[in-house]
């Protein structure tokens, strides 16, 4: 039985006041700043020997040395021929060129080779440096190979930005070997890009020699043909095509041009027939234009004559001399007009006769040579054909030949790989760096704290949010008590300015709403271990009753091991073991408690059989009358877990607060301890929750609890009112 199933209305409005609070959250930086520093000491301590071992660790380890030589990779083009459909046109990009540059400065051929230059399987510098044994199995079977791998374990290849430039930095115990293996690594690589290099402007001459034989003789095949095939068709051109074009081949021999000729000599026969035609059959007399005007002055003539005649006859009349001189010149005019038009006439029709056989004859011819033609570009096709051969042949030919001889004269060229900075005998270790192991101590050090934390944050099951105790433990939480910083606790109770007094006062009030008349009047204060702050529970509750007004009693019920004496004045002698053990006067068994203003009894000396005195009927009996004189009586219970006392005690009492101590036990004992107060026939109210210190600041509890009293400095208890 708890307090959800008695009173569901009260367990409600406390858990819903429970899920209100956790609604408010947490901040998770404020959670994680207090878990560190509630676990300060622990992260300074691992951090602390972290940094140690560090330190030891820089100081036992072997000194290295580490050189480097720098240099410089331009880029190259790989393509000999320069000529386009030669070689592949997927030219390697910068960024794949310099990645392969920088897998080649860590191939193990090269590595090996630089064994080899500098002689290193014998080099005793170098044996002692690593500690090589000449003996040793694997060294003995394939010592380039084992060396190789030394080699390839301390190099280490760091180009410079975005720049060209790469360092090579070997490391080792000796400074002297870490400078000449660096400075031997870069000058093998050198050479062996000049050896590639060379090797491709061989393979490159071999290859050119090749393939200008194979393109000379096409060439001399393909001219052969084409001259064949030429005379065969009659194709003899008289102009040569421009660049080498033969697209026009058959528009350029000799039958196109005598056709071309006789087309320009049949167009202007034929416009001289047409004129010929037209001054035919132009007018009647037939004059040509060069006849007519030669007719003209006598026709003028003619005319003038006529005119003076006609002139003199109106006058003189017909008979008169110089009107018959007249006519007769007029009559001589007559006949060598007509004459002349006879002449023209004849012209005319032998020029137009002349002009149509000229045309006849001409398009007769142009007809032939325009049959020719067409045969002629019938054949072209082919011949052009085989003058596209022998222009892409020639043009090979001579870009083949052009490169063969670059190659001649330029050899190898320049190495693109160049040495920027040799590498010099370091003067300093490079490794251990003594604050670079601190910080690889600090962080791991910082790591290890935060995993220990955090896995103590996880194993840890004390209740650190008191909001959670409905979630935890199924009962209402009551109240929270923060830690007292103060010596003299009866003086911080005494001081309604304090936190203590003022979280008491608060569980106070909440107590006051668990049944109809107020506080129960027999109320037990339990806890499922010792020190969880009980007794000091009862003793602030008992205090805060008195001030009321009520008449308070304070029982101390744990016979075993009592802890008023902590808190109060109380005197030794009887107490509650005496009453249950026969003794009929529990009058003299009252005490007054100083400092306050209430009655207590005490424990009484340690029986021998406490549960056994609580198991009779007295004690109910005695709680019976306690209860007739006193409005409250407050009882202070031994711990449940172990003992069989509490849950005696708690099956006489209206009910039981269970008094938790924050940040200490674990939520699995405290539900036992309830579940036995249960079944013993006890009633739950809730949960106080006690001692809440800076640890639980993050959930809005411990210091600052108050309202802002303990900012100044707290008023003694004579000014107290």
């Amino acid at each position: 039985m708890n307090v959800r199933s008695a009173r569901p209305d009260t367990a409600d409005y406390y858990e819903d006041n429970a899920e209100g609070l956790r609604d408010l959250g947490v901040p998770v930086a404020e959670r994680v700043w207090q878990t560190v520093k509630n676990n300060k000491w622990l992260i300074a301590i691992l951090i602390a020997a972290s940094l140690v071992i560090g330190v030891v660790a820089t100081l036992i380890m072997t000194p290295k040395y580490q050189a480097s030589a720098r240099i410089e990779i331009s880029r190259v083009e790989n393509n000999v021929t320069a000529v386009e459909g030669v070689e592949t046109q997927d030219q390697v990009l910068d960024a794949q060129y310099y990645e392969t540059q920088y897998e080649l400065l860590k191939s193990r051929s090269l590595a090996e080779q630089v064994v080899r230059q500098g002689k290193l399987a014998s080099d005793d510098a170098f044996l002692k440096a690593f500690d090589i044994v000449p003996t040793d199995a694997g060294f003995a079977r394939d010592p380039e190979r084992a060396l190789a791998n030394v080699l390839l374990d301390n190099i280490s290849i760091s180009p410079v930005g975005s720049s060209n430039l790469v360092d090579i930095r070997f490391t080792s115990p000796s400074p002297a070997v870490s400078a000449r293996i660096a400075n031997l690594w870069a000058n093998e690589y050198i050479a062996s890009n000049l050896s590639r290099r060379f090797g491709a402007t061989n393979e490159a001459r071999q290859f050119l020699e090749g393939r200008i034989e194979q393109l000379r003789e096409r060439l001399e095949t393909a001219e052969r043909e084409l001259i064949t095939y030429a005379a065969e068709r009659n194709l003899f051109t008289i102009e040569t095509p421009e660049s080498g074009s033969s697209s026009e081949t058959a528009s350029q021999t000799l039958v196109a041009s005598d056709l071309q000729a006789l087309n320009t000599a049949l167009a202007q026969a034929t416009t001289e027939r047409i004129a010929a035609q037209s001054a035919l059959d132009a007018t009647a007399t037939a004059l040509s234009p060069e006849d007519a005007a030669a007719i003209q002055p006598l026709r003028q003539r003619r005319a003038e004559l006529s005119a003076q005649r006609a002139q003199l006859r109106a006058t003189a009349g017909e008979e008169y001399p110089t009107v018959r001189a007249l006519s007769e010149q007029i009559s001589q005019l007559d006949r060598e007009i007509a004459a002349a038009e006879r002449r023209s006439g004849s012209a005319v029709r032998a020029r137009f006769q002349q002009a149509l056989e000229t045309e006849q004859r001409l398009r007769a011819r142009v007809n032939e040579l325009r049959d020719e033609f067409v045969g002629q570009r019938r054949d072209s096709v082919q011949y052009n054909i085989l003058q596209r051969e022998v222009d892409t042949t020639q043009a090979l030919y001579n870009s083949l030949l052009q490169r063969y001889r670059e190659i001649g004269v330029a050899g190898v060229g320049e190495n693109n790989i160049a040495m920027v900075d040799a590498a010099e005998v370091p003067s300093v270790p490079s490794e251990p760096n003594l604050l670079r192991n601190l910080l690889l101590s600090l962080l791991i050090g910082a790591a290890a704290a935060g995993g220990i934390i955090l896995l103590r944050e996880k194993l840890d099951q004390s209740v650190r949010d008191p909001a959670e105790v409905p979630e935890l433990l199924g009962v209402p939480l009551l109240g929270s008590i923060p830690a007292s910083r103060e010596n003299n606790l009866a003086d911080e109770l005494e001081s309604k300015h304090s936190e203590l007094y003022e979280a008491y006062f608060n569980l106070f009030t909440t107590l006051g709403f668990l049944s109809e008349n107020g506080v129960p009047k027999r109320l037990m204060l339990g806890s499922t271990r010792p020190a969880e702050g009980k007794t000091l529970s009862s003793v602030a509750l008992a205090k805060i009753l008195a001030e009321r007004g009520k008449r308070v009693l304070l029982l101390d019920a744990d016979m075993r091991h009592s802890g008023l004496s902590k808190y109060l004045d109380v005197s030794g002698g009887k107490g509650l073991s005496n009453y249950l053990r026969g003794e009929d006067d529990w009058q003299s068994l009252v005490q007054l408690a100083k400092p306050f203003n209430f009655e207590l009894i005490p424990a009484g000396r340690q029986p021998p059989n406490a549960a056994e005195l609580l198991a009779g009927d007295r004690f109910e009996e005695f709680l019976g009358k306690l209860e007739a004189r006193y409005d409250h009586v407050i009882i202070d219970a031994p711990p449940v877990l172990g003992l069989a006392d509490a849950p005696l005690i708690a099956s006489a009492v209206e009910g039981v607060v269970m008094v938790v101590e924050a940040n200490r036990g674990k939520v699995r004992m405290i539900a036992q301890a309830l579940d036995r107060l249960e079944r013993g026939g006890g009633k739950i109210f809730g949960a106080v929750v006690t001692k809440l210190d800076e640890r639980n600041q993050s959930y809005g509890y411990g210091y600052g609890y108050g309202y802002g009293y303990s900012y100044g400095e707290k008023p003694k208890l004579s000014e107290v009112a």
